[in-house]
């Protein structure tokens, strides 16, 4: 008998610091969010923008063959308010030449069964946004690159 008390005695106390912890871990959760939110990075000088690239896919071949899909989701960081105006107006040729490229590298370097060098995207696609653009104060942001094989 002596030994179901103890028993009893030690779930009893379990219980308790189950309970002190679900009580206090709210308390250490907000306090976190306030000590990240003071934390928090500056926010971009207003004469910096991103500008969202339509998301694309282009066709990714095995031996020859097609054999599946790359999809790519991209932003293009513009510094100079003049240069982003010129960067919104020609999307659509950046859109094209970013699509030209990735069939390019999908056709002639990617095979889907192995992993994509997203290295050797990015500095196509910066290329072909110098070219487009004129300048090279545009940075290319490559944010996913999804492969699925049929």
């Amino acid at each position: 008998m002596h030994k179901r008390v103890e028993l009893t005695m030690t779930a009893f106390i379990a219980r308790i610091c189950f309970l002190a912890l679900i009580i206090t871990l709210p308390a250490s959760f907000t306090a976190s969010a306030y000590s990240s939110e003071e934390h928090k990075e500056e926010e971009p000088s207003s004469s910096e923008s991103y500008i969202q690239v339509p998301t694309f896919t282009v066709t990714m071949y095995h031996r020859g063959r097609p054999k599946g899909t790359m999809t790519i989701t991209m932003l293009v960081k513009v510094t100079d308010s003049e240069q982003q105006a010129t960067a919104r107006k020609y999307l659509p040729r950046l859109n094209s030449a970013y699509v030209i490229e990735a069939s390019r590298l999908s056709h002639d370097y990617f095979d889907v069964e192995q992993p994509v060098n997203i290295a050797m995207i990015g500095d196509a696609f910066q290329l072909a946004t110098n070219r487009v653009l004129g300048h090279h104060d545009a940075h290319v942001l490559i944010s996913d690159v999804i492969v699925n094989n049929k």
